[in-house]
């Protein structure tokens, strides 16, 4: 394999780096959106209908989702994960949420019966008092990143976070619950919470591991999930796309057979090339996170450490794309293949100037002339970007001059990418939008 490096330097611009071996956000009113929906669940909205729960369908405030034997996934618009268990009832009870945490925003819901595992978003992370989850016997707020709430059959409440603090209350006190630490609120509001070691005996069995999240489509052509629970593994040999900027800086890099450190969930958390050029995400967390074992993609937010240019420092609203997997070794020689959206991470400004976007987009290639043409839509809160081109393909390929629509003024794009798994199964993108301000995104695509 080959290293090599490629860096275009543009003041008052984004830092886009693909390096060699990504959902979508909304940008409506909708408090949330159904990302992923399995088995029997219903939403009854605030005057009593009923509707069933699809993929793709809006939820707000003053909604009540239910499960029966059914797994409901939900993203929220500020990019929070609520994963809603089978037997599960769960209210919205009041979401505002505007792109800003400046103290107009939040999260208050209700968990009735049941389970549900949540990754917190912008308003979990910025402010624990705004977000909060009432139990019939407590009230559950957080900040940081996720974990699981419960109710037990003796109607207690139980709390396992996995990141982040958690703040447990009743009527007879309150406590702070550590990651790796349980909390229960006892089902006599005269007790206060305490810490336990696990889940009480008067309650069912533990769940199953945390399930993992991933924006975009969610099943297969035969209906099973995109999840598999396989993640990627640390190791050398990956593939990786990121992109990233500072506001008056620009980049574009290709290097291949890098080693890749990723966290117990598949997160990435450091790659370097085996040279001199290392990138570590510390001091931050993932605001956009998907895998299916043969890539990963997210969105980075916080604090970078870029051998190459020092430290940088993304703010909500801007982020560290990336998408990374192990590349395919021999590409096939013959037939075509449409590639659909596996995931993606919320498009972002550089400036940080709006709240995040969303992606959409299709490849189709032909193999036999090894010729790739993409068909991207990248939407903005104040505007919306048509990306279509044609290349040459091999197990990499680069679209350095894409038609783009939509612009302010005269504007320009760039794509790069890859192919990942032993039959191009899956490819990677990378790529940024130059217009007065400028755009940059990951995404992840499938083999139909």
């Amino acid at each position: 394999m080959r290293d090599s490096m490629t860096f275009r330097l543009n003041r008052s611009s984004l830092l886009l780096v693909v390096i060699g071996a990504a959902f979508s956000g909304q940008a409506h009113a909708a408090a949330g959106r159904v990302e992923f929906a399995i088995g029997g669940a219903t939403v009854q909205g605030p005057g009593g209908q009923q509707r069933p729960v699809t993929r793709g369908a809006e939820v707000n405030s003053g909604d009540v989702v239910r499960t029966t034997n059914g797994r409901v996934q939900v993203r929220m618009a500020d990019g929070a994960y609520i994963s809603l268990q089978p037997n599960t009832e769960f209210g919205i009870k009041d979401y505002r949420f505007d792109g800003k945490t400046d103290g107009t925003e939040g999260a208050f819901y209700s968990l009735l019966k049941g389970a549900m595992r949540t990754v917190t978003g912008l308003i979990g992370r910025v402010n624990r008092d705004r977000y909060q989850v009432a139990t019939p016997t407590a009230t559950v707020g957080i900040r940081g990143t996720g974990g699981l709430i419960q109710i037990q059959n003796d109607g207690s409440t139980l709390v396992q976070g996995t990141s982040g603090i958690w703040f447990l209350a009743n009527p007879a006190g309150s406590i702070n619950v550590p990651a790796g630490v349980s909390g229960l609120a006892p089902s006599d509001p005269k007790q206060p919470p305490k810490e336990t070691e696990g889940p009480p005996t008067a309650g069912p069995a533990p769940l199953p591991p945390e399930d993992g999240y991933v924006q975009g489509n969610q099943t297969e052509d035969d209906g099973t999930a995109v999840i598999t629970g396989n993640v990627l593994l640390s190791g050398s040999g990956y593939f990786g796309q990121f992109a990233y900027g500072t506001s008056d800086l620009t980049a574009v890099a290709d290097q291949m057979n890098g080693n890749a450190v990723f966290n117990a969930a598949g997160q990435l958390t450091e790659f370097s090339d085996g040279r001199a050029n290392v990138y570590k995400l510390v001091n931050g967390s993932h605001a956009d996170f998907g895998t299916d074992g043969l890539v990963a993609w997210g969105r980075w937010i916080g604090e970078v450490s870029n051998s190459g240019f020092g430290t940088e420092i993304y703010k909500p609203e801007q982020g560290f794309h990336y998408v990374v997997g192990t590349p395919t070794a021999t590409m096939p020689t013959t037939g075509t293949a449409t590639y659909t959206l596996l995931g993606a991470t919320r498009p972002t400004y550089v400036d940080g100037s709006t709240s995040p976007g969303s992606f959409a987009g299709s490849m189709d290639v032909d193999f036999g002339r090894s010729i790739l043409t993409a068909n991207f839509t990248v939407t903005m809160p104040d505007r919306k970007y048509d990306m279509t081109g044609s290349t040459s393909v091999s197990s990499t390929f680069q679209l350095s001059s894409p038609a783009v629509t939509g612009c302010a003024t005269s504007c320009s794009g760039y794509i790069q990418g890859f192919f990942a798994g032993t039959n191009a199964e899956r490819a990677g993108v990378g790529y940024n939008i130059y217009d007065q301000k400028e755009v940059v995104g990951a995404a992840a695509f499938t083999r139909r």
